[in-house]
This record gives structure tokens, sequence and C-alpha cells, in this order.
């Protein structure tokens, strides 16, 4: 009988000191239930304000800032006027060629504007102006008679009197000196010395207004004098009022 009795009494202590971790008591401070942890914002991860702003709402960089920021970068210096509206033609294909920066030794440097179809340039913007050098790095010859075509679904130009070409996206290489018929056969046995390399593309900007500009590399000296002015002082002829008036304008405004 006493045997029973003790085993009772085992049962109802065992059953008093158990209780569900639920109810908070009984449990000691060692071994403190911890409470699931919350994650910040509804269903985003802890990732600030994906939950607070629903897709589609504008939040994030939209076109409106990029717009702004643009904006902002076309009012520095670095931006050079190059063009008037209606100096480079409309059609693709049509090309001018423009002064603007000089080197350390006073040389001008010229640039080719080119007209082309309107797609994203290497910075990233869209354009449909493009600008390189005025010369072709591999026969010399201006490149204002380059044309641009396709070519494996790329825009080209192509230096027509010695059949190089270069991607209008990134500059680099597409073909060099191919040496196709004997204009071309000529300039590739005149320049058979010369690596292929890419071709520079600066960046372009079109105002509203339809006036061109040129960002010229780093470091490039601004423009002191034109072609126009040099010939000008050479032949000892003095502007007229007029001209006088129409060169300041036209140097304020590339400022």
């Amino acid at each position: 009988m006493l045997y029973y009795l003790l085993i009772l009494a085992v049962c109802l202590s065992v059953v008093t000191g158990f209780q569900s971790p639920l109810s908070g008591a009984g449990v000691s401070h060692g071994s403190r239930v911890q409470a699931s942890p919350i994650m910040k914002g509804k269903g985003t991860r802890g990732m600030p304000g994906k939950g607070a702003t629903p897709p589609g709402t504008g939040g994030g960089f939209t076109k409106g800032s990029k717009k702004r920021m643009q904006q902002r970068d076309f009012q520095r210096n670095e931006w050079t006027l190059v063009a008037e509206k209606g100096q480079l033609g409309d059609e693709v294909g049509s090309t001018l060629a423009v002064e603007a920066g000089q080197s350390p030794q006073g040389q001008n440097y010229i640039w080719a504007l080119v007209r082309g179809e309107n797609s994203e340039n290497a910075a990233g913007e869209e354009t449909d102006v493009y600008a390189t050098d005025g010369a072709c790095i591999s026969c010399s010859f201006p490149m204002t008679k380059a044309v641009i075509t396709k070519e494996d679904g790329l825009e080209l130009l192509d230096c027509e009197t010695c059949g190089s070409q270069w991607s209008l996206k990134d500059g680099s290489v597409h073909k060099w000196l191919p040496g196709v018929g004997l204009k071309q056969m000529a300039a590739k046995a005149l320049n058979k010395d010369k690596e292929p390399r890419s071709i520079n593309l600066l960046s372009t900007r079109t105002s509203q207004a339809g006036r061109i500009y040129l960002r010229l590399p780093d470091g490039t000296l601004a423009l002191t004098k034109s072609a126009a002015d040099r010939a000008a002082e050479l032949s000892g002829v003095e502007p007229t009022p007029q001209e006088a008036v129409a060169a300041a304008q036209k140097k304020a405004k590339s400022k």
C-alpha cells in the first residue's frame, strides 16, 4: 500500500511542475523563449521602402529625375556649342566638320558630326547625332566623307576611302583596311603599319532650339581662335561691326 502511495505522490509532483511555454509561467530567465523575429516592411525581407511603394507609382530613378539630372549636367562648362540649328542635315548620313577645343600647342581640333538613327550611345543616352575624329584614323582622309551602313544588326560608320568600319554604339572596329578594290588596296598599302584601333565617340546633346553641343575629352583646352579668325588675321582684313557683333554673340552662346 505504501508503495502505491509513493508512486501517486511522484506523479502529482511531475504534473504540477510542468506548464506550457506559451503561458510564460514556470520558465526560467536562462531558458527564456525568444519571440519570432519581425521583418521590416510587410513581406519585404527587410528591404526599406519595398512594401511602402507599390510598383508603377514612380518610386526610384524615374524618367523625370533622369531628365532633370541631364539638364543640370547640360549646364556645365564641359558642353561646347558646335553647330546651330539646321547646320547639320536632318537626313541619316548627313555630316558636318566642326572645330572644338585645341591642343597645348594651339592647334584646333576638328571633329566630324554624323546624323544617324536615334539609338542609345555608350553613355546610355538616346541620340541621333554622333561626333568622331575629323580625319579617318586608318587613312587620314576626312570623315565628312563617311557613310552610315547596317550590318549584322549594327549601325556602322564607314570610311568610303579605305573601307574601314566602326560601330556607332561604342566605336569598336568592325573592319580595318579591308583592301577591296583599287582605292582600298592603295589605302591599305599606304597604311600597312597601322594597328586596328577604335574611333573616338564624343557625347553630344541637342537642345530644344536645335543647337548641337559636344562634350570634349577631359583636359581639352578651350578654343581661343577659329580657323576663320586665323584666316582673317593672315589676310589683314578687319571684320565689319556686324561681323564683330555676330562673332561675340556666337562666343557667348558657346560658354
